[in-house]
Order: C-alpha cells, then sequence, then structure tokens
C-alpha cells in the first residue's frame, strides 16, 4: 500500500486501531484484547507509513506515545477529552457521506475512527497548502514525501522541497 497513514487509536483493555489514508479513506478498521504494543506496531506498520497516530484523550496515552514512537509518527490529541456526545456527531457525520459501508464492531472502533478523523482535521490546511505549493510549483510527484518531512518532522514547506530538490 503506497501513501502516509493516520492511525486512529484507543488504547485499553480492548485496543482499537483504524487506519486512514490523508485524504480521508479508511484502510483498516480492528480491534482486540490485551493486544501489546508490539502487536499493534506489526498489524499498522503491515499497510503502510503511518504519518500521525490520533487519540481522542489528552494528556495522550502511554501507549498512544509508545506506538508513535516504535512508528516514528507525530502524536495528535485533541484540546481537551472528547465528550461521547462530539465522537458520535464527528463519526456519523464521516459515515453518512462514505459510498461504501465501514463496519465498526464496537465502542472502541468508533473512539478510533473519530481519533483518525479528529487528526485529519487538524493536519488538513497543512496537507492543503502543502498539495497548492507543489501543484504550482509542477512538483505533485514529491507530494507523500514532502507531506511525511513537513507533518511528521515539521519542517516548513520550502525546507522540505529543498531536501528533495
Amino acid at each position: 500500500m503506497g501513501g502516509l497513514l493516520i492511525a486512529g487509536i484507543d488504547p485499553g483493555t480492548e485496543s482499537a486501531v483504524v487506519l486512514m489514508t490523508l485524504s480521508g479513506e479508511v484502510v483498516k478498521v480492528f480491534s482486540g484484547r490485551n493486544a501489546s504494543a508490539d502487536t499493534l506496531v506489526s498489524e499498522i506498520s503491515s499497510f503502510g507509513k503511518v504519518a500521525i497516530v490520533g487519540t481522542d484523550v489528552t494528556p495522550a496515552p502511554r501507549l498512544v506515545k509508545k506506538i508513535a514512537g516504535v512508528l516514528g509518527a507525530r502524536v495528535l490529541k485533541p484540546e481537551k477529552n472528547l465528550q461521547f456526545y462530539e465522537k458520535t456527531k464527528v463519526v456519523d457525520a464521516f459515515l453518512k457521506r462514505q459510498p461504501y459501508f465501514i463496519p465498526l464492531g464496537n465502542k472502541h472502533e468508533r473512539d478510533a475512527l473519530c481519533a483518525a478523523l479528529c487528526s485529519l482535521k487538524k493536519v488538513s490546511y497543512l496537507l492543503k497548502k502543502i498539495d497548492d505549493t507543489l501543484k504550482q510549483k509542477k512538483l505533485e510527484h514529491l507530494t507523500e514525501r514532502v507531506r511525511e518531512r513537513v507533518v511528521v518532522d515539521g519542517l516548513p514547506i520550502a525546507k522540505a522541497l529543498r531536501l528533495f530538490m
């Protein structure tokens, strides 16, 4: 699979993960009881390079930080813990817009999807700015590499571009 991913993670006794592209397409939804960090990292990394690991609580849980560190990804968390009704609103609005059914087997998978969606929303302006800059310079072929340097490493767009030119 090509392209950078967002991993929304809801850790706990029943840990859930939603993998999503930076364009908002759900790639994988899964959950499991007592899943270790190593198990989650192995499953997540089998789908591609993760740029962002998102959570729906603040501060980010230790497991989320650990997984992000192993994956070399940036952690994104909300300003405040998201309430049930906020999560429901975000997830339901997203699911209604999808042309295909996305099965969510439990509340943990819903929370993981919410974490991924909120993370995507946080970086959407930056992604658009990167895309617009590359399109203007006719350098769209560098999109994934520039996105990774800007989103994960925090480089300014111009500096990230210079790395590949």
